[in-house]
């Protein structure tokens, strides 16, 4: 009997120093998943914040657009010249975003107040429901499609996170870009 007690002590004494070992490892690992979790909330999408809180999405005041050849849904052609003559107001969303989602209606407001739709560039990305968003802003917006980031006009615009706004001046010049209408309105009220 003394045998029995001895050998279910040490399988006792056996059981609870793995279960400490494997609890101990978990600890560590939730530690781990923790930090890196805090990490990545206190840090922006792309690691600098713009006065005003928002965040640095696409090419900055004073930088030139990019290139690009491309066309509207409505089939016309479009380059870099679209941006040649007078300021526009251009907008990037990305279908499945929650924030474009979010903001597509306060941008479809204001985009009528910009300078009319011939002076107004959205910009779509995605497939699954691109449709559907690129038939919201055909009537305030000319509208491209691109299937996936980093197309010619997403490539132009340097867009680095969604939803991304600009006011762009004449020969491509960004004068201000952000995530909020609030960032293209403050552009306008300075001219």
């Amino acid at each position: 009997m003394s045998n029995i007690v001895v050998v279910l002590v040490g399988a006792v004494v056996v059981l609870c120093v793995l279960n400490l070992v494997l609890t101990v490892g978990v600890a560590r690992l939730l530690r781990a998943q923790g930090e890196l979790l805090s990490r990545q909330a206190a840090s922006p999408p792309t690691g600098h914040p713009l006065p005003g809180g928002s965040f640095v999405v696409m090419r900055e005041a004073g930088e030139r657009l990019g290139a690009f050849r491309t066309a509207a849904t409505d089939g016309t052609p479009l380059d870099e010249g679209f941006f040649a003559d007078a300021s526009t107001l251009v907008a990037a969303f990305s279908v499945g975003c929650p924030a474009c989602d979010e903001r597509l209606p306060e941008f479809i407001r204001f985009a009528p107040a910009f300078a009319g739709r011939e002076r107004v560039l959205a910009l779509v990305v995605g497939t699954d429901g691109a449709a559907e968003k690129a038939a919201l802003l055909e009537p305030v917006a000319t509208v491209v499609v691109e299937k996936m980031h980093g197309g010619p006009v997403c490539g132009s615009l340097g867009v680095k996170a969604y939803p991304a706004l600009a006011i762009v001046d004449p020969g491509g010049v960004v004068r201000a870009s952000g995530t909020l209408i609030q960032d293209a309105a403050a552009a306008l009220e300075t001219v």
